[in-house]
């Protein structure tokens, strides 16, 4: 009878089952919080791989940011692999003076050609630092989805 009192006897059954049940719900929660993050990236993007090709400091801040919002980031085009839109991005400005100037990025599928994302930035909004450049185009491609065609 000591042996029990002290927890060196077998568990009651409804001890087991309760472990069980909060493992259970453990494994439930880590799935929602898993399906919450895959949930920021926008339809037309998910399942695909992000080429940055670009070596500058723009390019690696631009990677980095990418991969902050969950996307897998690759430097060079490989064949066979999943699919893949490469990044492009610009700065724009209209000649003339008191004009703004844009960041323009643009994603595109590197099998087929079409552009899959697009947004931009107006730069006199945003810090002058790459980082700051990187995260606004990044989340300016994620908040604004392509119109579907008709």
């Amino acid at each position: 009878m000591v042996a029990v009192a002290l927890g060196r006897g077998a568990a009651h059954p409804g001890v087991r089952r309760r472990e069980v049940r909060a493992t259970g719900r453990l494994v439930v929660l880590a799935c929602c919080i898993a399906a919450c993050g895959a949930s920021r990236i926008p339809v037309a993007l998910r399942g695909y791989e992000i080429l940055v090709d670009r070596k500058d400091p723009q390019g690696a801040e631009m990677a980095r940011a990418f991969r902050d919002n969950g996307f897998r980031v690759r430097g060079a085009v490989r064949g066979g692999s999943r699919p893949t839109a490469a990044l492009v991005f610009f700065t724009f400005r209209e000649p003339g003076r008191g004009t703004e100037t844009w960041l323009h990025l643009r994603l595109v599928d590197t099998r087929s050609g079409a552009i899959v994302g697009a947004g931009m930035v107006l730069l006199d909004s945003v810090r002058p630092d790459a980082k700051a450049r990187a995260d606004a185009g990044v989340g300016a491609l994620l908040a604004t989805p392509l119109p579907t065609p008709p």
